[in-house]
């Protein structure tokens, strides 16, 4: 037997975020800084290029003198993490006592790493009331006496994913029962698996000193909130619809305590929801009559199947009392809640572009937060738009899968190489999950915010997916538009859902990102508004406009997604497919009716590591095209870039069965993937042996130019690694070329049919 290998230690270092997404010359940059050391440094740089290591491809940056810098003490911040519903204006408990009956469903019940966890309370501090599971995982009250804190726990130990009537009578008087009931509920669809019936299951016990009451407000999902901010005994599971009545003698279901005279409170979880989803969606509404109302933190999952879900509803909207529950998680993270320290003001002549604030400590360690700035409101300062897809990169954040599956593993045909920085990130995994993950229950990641360091979009030595992705690739477009000279703005996702194709008006030709995957609604409309009208767009991307996506209306940092019948890491749970935040079906735009093929030409149908890349070859002689290819040598190109050749990690090929026009042009395809390059799987019905670039002519990328009414063109690259093979040692390529000439050409306003 060997030894144990010893534990790696991981040293801290400075790391920030800013408090949003986009910004424009004259706003205040916010900064949120964590660092063991005395001081650190900001001050902000124009990103030319990232560095990519394996490529050679080395950092540049340039100073804004007119941006003074700034520097502050350091303090290590901690991340508040775990969701909750706060509650205030609750009364603590009176000499009557109270009933508590809520249902419950768990989903990490008696495990021995988490120990008791806490569904509802009114507790702090040797003081008040609990409801929720023992460390075996079986139902049970608390409260503290006088005396010393009592429990008690009922029946069996809860199955996960099975839905519990639990009532709770707290006496207000010593010398009354204490006492708890569990009875099973939840219909055949919304419970995991078909239990034995069995009666309900009651412990009771003769309190010998007063219930201390609890000061403070009443939460759900964890008992008490350490610091007033971080969840203390959290609860992993749903919560449907809690009733308090101020009578321990008060009898009958939840329905007909809720109309007690002595109700507390009466909370309705589908009282919110409505045709638009849930519009406020951190309010929990108290239907009693009394007022108390609850707010959220960190976005536990709402329009969630509740204990009477049929499974004949598969929309919230259409049946509110199958859906009136909430799932709560104790790793939920939207806000790191960090202490804002300092500002960097941005000057008011700042030209639009892709910057970082660079932060330095004491230690030597280094952080380079970004920092995207568009034009002054209203305006263009460059007849060129990037609209870089920071929905992608919000989905993407802080990415565990790579490390932490053998699966993703043998599919990049990778091990990881972590340097200090990639052990540092994959050590903090309280900055929040990637949508790309599930919780600790194993539910799915529905939420992902702008409010929490976002260590993927930083220079990295290990991606499981390649050197350009998501945020190093989008550099890469940058680095081109720098190095050959063109004159461009830069604007957001989040920019292009607030203004729409107004924001796109301004500006002869548009560029996209690399991988513009999550799109929201408004964001299509406006591509397709742009383009209908004139506008002239570069799709330079694979596997684009893919996901549903839809912004939190009250909070417009947090995205939101659902998946299911796509290319997918995970699928929400049955009944779950509509998002919370607008109520509209999520999925892949493809089953809305909106396949990208329809405004972009192409559309995502193969997806592979590096090494299953090609390049292009020439598909048409068409005279009216041959101005693409001017100094394109040859009908084969784009076999080298830094994620093997320019077709290649997730591509796109043109179909008229899902929108293509009639009159795009194919300009070329991708030739020589092999077999790791593998078919979307929705793309076929049934299982096939065939579904390899070596032998399935389906796989391949297409480049598509689509004319469209009044002078308007859409370029498409269809695929994520066009963007890796702009450059080259002499800095000029044949991909570089042909880009040119459409940039250019789409620029001059000439037709784009000769």
């Amino acid at each position: 037997m060997g030894e144990e290998a010893p534990p790696v230690v991981v040293p801290p270092r400075v790391m920030g975020y800013t408090g949003r997404v986009s910004y424009r010359p004259g706003d205040t940059v916010e900064l949120h800084v964590s660092t063991p050391a005395e001081r650190w440094r900001g001050e902000l740089v124009r990103l030319r290029a990232l560095e990519i290591p394996a490529a050679g491809v080395r950092r540049r940056t340039e100073a804004v003198p007119a941006a003074e810098p700034v520097e502050a003490p350091g303090i290590e911040q901690r991340t508040a993490t775990g969701s909750y519903a706060r509650f205030g204006g609750v009364p603590p408990i009176g000499p009557d006592g109270l009933v508590v009956a809520l249902a419950l469903l768990p989903t990490t019940p008696g495990d021995p790493a988490l120990g008791p966890q806490v569904a509802i309370a009114h507790a702090a501090d040797g003081t008040g009331w609990w409801v929720g599971l023992d460390p075996s995982g079986r139902a049970c009250v608390g409260v503290c006496t006088t005396s010393g804190p009592v429990s008690l726990s009922a029946g069996e130990p809860l199955a996960a994913g099975c839905w519990v009537e639990v009532r709770a009578v707290i006496p207000g008087r010593p010398g009354e029962r204490l006492r708890i009931e569990v009875a099973q509920a939840g219909t055949f669809a919304a419970n995991r698996f078909v239990r034995p019936p069995a009666a309900p299951a009651t412990a009771s016990v003769v309190l010998g000193a007063p219930v201390v009451p609890a000061p403070g407000p009443l939460l759900w999902g964890c008992r008490s909130l350490r610091d007033g901010r971080e969840p203390e005994l959290s609860f992993d599971g749903r919560i449907e619809n809690p009733v308090i009545v101020a009578a321990a003698a008060a009898t009958g279901s939840r329905r007909e305590l809720a109309a007690h005279p002595a109700v507390v409170a009466a909370w309705d979880l589908g009282a919110g929801i409505g045709p638009d989803g849930i519009a406020a969606t951190t309010h929990v509404a108290d239907v009693s009559g009394r007022g108390r109302h609850g707010v959220t933190a960190q976005h536990p999952h709402r329009a969630v199947t509740a204990s009477g879900w049929r499974g004949d509803v598969t929309d919230a909207r259409f049946a509110p009392d199958q859906y009136a529950a909430i799932h709560f998680h104790r790793d939920d993270l939207t806000d790191c809640g960090w202490r804002p320290q300092a500002g960097i003001e941005l000057p008011p002549d700042l030209r639009s572009g892709v910057y970082a604030v660079r932060l330095t400590a004491d230690d030597t360690t280094e952080d380079l937060v970004p920092v995207f700035v568009g034009p002054p409101a209203g305006t263009a300062t460059a007849p060129l738009l990037l609209v870089l897809p920071t929905n992608s990169y919000l989905a993407y954040a802080n990415d565990h899968v790579g490390v932490d599956s053998p699966r993703t593993q043998v599919w990049s045909q990778m091990v990881p190489t972590l340097d200090d920085f990639e052990l540092f990130r994959n050590a903090r995994r309280e900055l929040g999950l990637s949508l790309y993950e599930v919780h600790g229950d194993g539910s799915p990641v529905f939420y992902s915010s702008w409010r929490r360091p976002i260590l993927t979009m930083r220079e990295r030595v290990y991606d499981h997916n390649a050197p350009v992705w998501q945020f190093t690739g989008d550099m890469q477009i940058v680095d081109w538009l720098e190095r050959t000279g063109r004159r461009y703005d830069v604007a957001t996702d989040l920019d292009l859902r607030r203004e729409g194709a107004a924001l796109l008006a301004r500006y002869a030709a548009v560029l996209t990102g690399s991988h513009p995957e999550y799109a929201s609604g408004p964001m299509l409309d406006a591509y397709e508004e742009y383009v209908a009208g004139g506008g002239r767009l570069l799709y330079l991307g694979g596997n684009g406009m893919y996901w549903v996506t839809a912004y939190d209306p009250q909070d417009e940092q947090v995205i939101e997604i659902r998946r299911w019948g796509g290319t997918q890491a995970w699928c929400a749970d049955p009944g779950e497919y509509h998002l919370s935040f607008t109520g509209e079906p999520g999925g892949i735009w493809r089953f809305r009716g909106r396949a990208p093929q329809k405004t972009f030409g192409v559309g995502f149908v193969a997806a592979g590591n590096p090494g299953a890349s090609a390049g292009y070859r020439r598909a048409t002689d068409d005279p009216r095209v041959a101005w693409v290819f001017d100094g394109v040598d040859g009908p084969d190109f784009g076999r080298y870039g830094v994620a093997g050749g320019a077709a290649g990690l997730e591509i796109d090929s043109a179909s008229p069965p899902l929108g293509t026009s009639p009159d795009a042009v194919v300009l070329a395809t991708s030739v020589g993937h092999g077999d790791d390059m593998l078919e979307a799987r929705e793309n076929f019905n049934m299982t096939s042996r065939v579904l390899g670039g070596g032998r399935n002519p389906k796989v391949r990328s297409d480049l598509v130019l689509v004319p469209r009414a009044g002078g308007g063109a859409v370029f498409s690259t269809g695929s994520i690694a066009f963007a890796g093979a702009l450059g080259g040692d002499d800095g000029e390529t044949s991909v570089s070329r042909l880009l040119g000439n459409v940039v250019d050409r789409f620029l001059s306003g000439a037709p784009v049919l000769d």
